[in-house]
């Protein structure tokens, strides 16, 4: 049979072919930019590990949020317990570093979903945690370090339900679940019965890959400002014989020449043009990639990435929400470890666990200080008017002004001796005794 190709005619495999291989040559950057999730990232450890080491944004949401959570402390109080044994519970907590720990098993958790808290006394670990009995230290324990023994504890009547009812420690000591404290950061479905929860990480971290490619793409955009287009005499035959190699050699060293040379030769059935590119709009989109950063981190941009506000914003009611989120977090995460370890404390101060008690976290929100002289001459007119009228006391009003934070060098010996006050409306400076004969001086109190 005769060859009835047309002369010039290629055939579409060979081409095909030819294209392919000069794409895997000079375009397999674009294949940078697809992202494909295998596998639950809090169950890959040594990514975790490297995201932290390599990631400020990563490393920002950690720490930042455990920062907020434990930088303001929280602020114990008791109708049963007077102010040397409240001075008590403060110094046990120093010397706990309870802050100073609390912090760092709340970064941890973050990144790894979860940490356990190992409350350590002088008693067997395997035996019940109680309130007697006083605690020596706290150690931060990894979710590898721990183990569950057994099964899970099905007695929808326990306390301990779907938990484990003892737990190993890397694989050597045993402990009774009430002296491992379980912080998570964010808690599984409930269909997955693991001890600990996901990281703080999982749900930013397709967003995040998104928004650094997209970092990355116009860094390259800005060194390759111009485009180069040639044309090259033969091209497509020189694709269908498989010179795609040469073809991407040549234009290379016609990259090379241009770049040191600052001159350019060709054939001259070849064709050279320049292409500026434009960069209108890449700025928008980037807010835009960081917006959703922000958002699957559930931290506003002033916060996550130094941004101020744009438009008629001030930013303040993100900041307000950032901070509502905040004490959200310590509502669901902290107050569960304190409501295992503040017994201990108040024990060892008194003997007993007094049944009035109770603690609040402080506001990360501070006022200005003109701020907070409109709020006390607000305070001042409101109060002034209940003390005349014998709504309230002087006593009630300083111990108001104290618990506000208005007046924070109020004392509780200052309260007292309004308390003491026979007429509720004078006492005596420094409680000096009158000298015979003489009056004692009096101050009245005006609030």
């Amino acid at each position: 049979m005769a060859n009835t190709r047309k002369k010039g005619h290629i055939p579409t495999r060979h081409l095909n072919d030819g294209i392919a291989m000069l794409h895997r040559q000079i375009g397999g950057r674009i294949e940078e930019a697809k992202f494909i999730k295998t596998r639950s990232l809090t169950d890959n450890i040594k990514e975790l590990e490297y995201l932290w080491e390599q990631n400020w944004i990563v490393q920002k949401i950690c720490s930042k949020k455990a920062n907020d959570m434990t930088r303001k402390w929280r602020k114990v109080q008791s109708n049963d317990l007077d102010a040397q044994s409240m001075t008590a519970f403060e110094d046990i907590e120093r010397r706990l570093k309870l802050q100073t720990t609390l912090n760092e098993a709340l970064t941890w958790s973050l990144l790894y979903g979860g940490v356990a808290l190992l409350v350590v006394t002088e008693r067997n670990p395997t035996l019940p945690l109680d309130a007697s009995q006083a605690i020596q230290k706290l150690v931060i324990l990894m979710p590898s370090d721990v183990s569950g023994e057994g099964s899970l504890n099905d007695d929808v009547l326990s306390s301990n339900f779907k938990h484990y009812d003892y737990y190993t420690i890397k694989g050597k000591v045993r402990v009774h679940h009430s002296r491992l404290i379980i912080i998570n950061a964010i808690d599984r479905p409930l269909s997955e019965q693991k001890i600990f929860g996901l990281s703080a990480i999982e749900p930013v971290y397709t967003v995040l890959k998104r928004y650094e490619t997209m970092g990355a793409n116009v860094g390259d955009l800005i060194t390759e400002c111009k485009v180069d287009v040639f044309k090259m005499d033969g091209l497509t035959n020189a694709l269908s014989s498989g010179r795609e190699n040469d073809i991407a050699q040549a234009m290379s060293h016609i990259q090379a020449i241009k770049s040191s040379t600052n001159s350019l030769l060709l054939d001259k059935e070849n064709e050279y043009e320049q292409k500026e590119l434009t960069f209108g709009g890449l700025r928008d989109l980037l807010v835009e990639f960081r917006s959703e950063v922000a958002g699957a981190a559930d931290m506003p941009l002033t916060i996550l990435f130094g941004q101020s506000a744009a438009g008629f914003a001030s930013g303040a009611e993100d900041i307000q929400n950032y901070h509502e989120g905040i004490h959200s977090l310590q509502e669901s995460i902290l107050r569960p470890v304190f409501d295992v370890i503040d017994p201990l404390i108040l024990y060892q101060v008194s003997g007993e666990v007094p049944t009035d008690w109770w603690f609040d976290f402080n506001p990360l929100s501070e006022l200005t200080a003109e701020q907070k002289a409109t709020v006390l001459n607000t305070f001042a007119i409101a109060a002034n008017a209940l003390v005349q009228a014998g709504i309230v006391t002087e006593h009630q009003v300083a111990s108001e002004l104290k618990e506000s934070g208005l007046f924070s060098k109020i004392t509780d010996d200052d309260l007292n001796m309004l308390e003491e006050d026979a007429d509720g409306h004078q006492f005596t400076r420094g409680g000096a005794e009158p000298e015979e004969g003489g009056e004692a001086f009096t101050e009245e109190v005006q609030v």
